[in-house]
């Protein structure tokens, strides 16, 4: 099966973590899962948009590992185990964490209404994988706020470090677990 990365880009991703782009730490998480053939760097105004713009470039793809820049120190293991399940049947899979905090729903004046029971709920990470077909299909006709992924998709263990880098404080934590790895991209 071949496998094609593609590379979810929706602002410059040119944010400097460790003195390297973000994109270059995404883009090393691909390539050193060593399943995936070739990388496609999608950009666009949302995820949406992004992917739209790779699928034309998608070729003889059996699977598509889709990444989002903003994760940069997600593990290539998980690469790894979303292919995997992809290989085993699964029409796509989604790494997931358990939710650790206390989630609570509001009405519209910003009032608590209740506890949301998080023994249900898991928080999905990338990459993710999907059969090229499934996923071309999902998005002849969707529309921008359709899921990425076609319903049906399977949960692998997420990592702790698959964690979204969007704000300067996730960018200081993500420098701290760098230190703490050694790694470069």
């Amino acid at each position: 099966m071949i496998v094609t990365a593609v590379l979810l880009v929706w602002d410059d991703g040119t944010t400097l973590l460790n003195g390297s782009p973000l994109i270059d730490h995404a883009a090393s998480v691909l390539r050193g899962s060593g399943v995936v053939v070739s990388v496609i760097l999608a950009r666009g105004t949302s995820a949406h948009d992004s992917l739209h713009a790779a699928l034309p470039q998608l070729g003889a793809a059996d699977v598509v590992v889709l990444h989002d820049v903003h994760r940069p120190l997600a593990p290539s293991a998980l690469v790894d185990a979303v292919v995997s399940a992809v290989r085993d049947g699964a029409v796509a899979a989604v790494p997931v964490v358990e939710v650790t905090e206390t989630v609570k729903e509001v009405d519209a004046a910003g009032r608590i209404v209740r506890t949301v029971p998080r023994e249900s709920l898991l928080q999905v990470q990338y990459p993710q994988a999907v059969r090229a077909s499934a996923l071309l299909d999902r998005h002849r006709s969707c529309r921008p706020s359709d899921p990425l992924l076609p319903p049906g998709a399977v949960t692998v263990p997420g990592a702790p470090d698959a964690f979204a880098v969007t704000t300067a404080h996730d960018l200081d934590l993500a420098a701290a677990v760098l230190a703490t790895r050694g790694d470069t991209p």
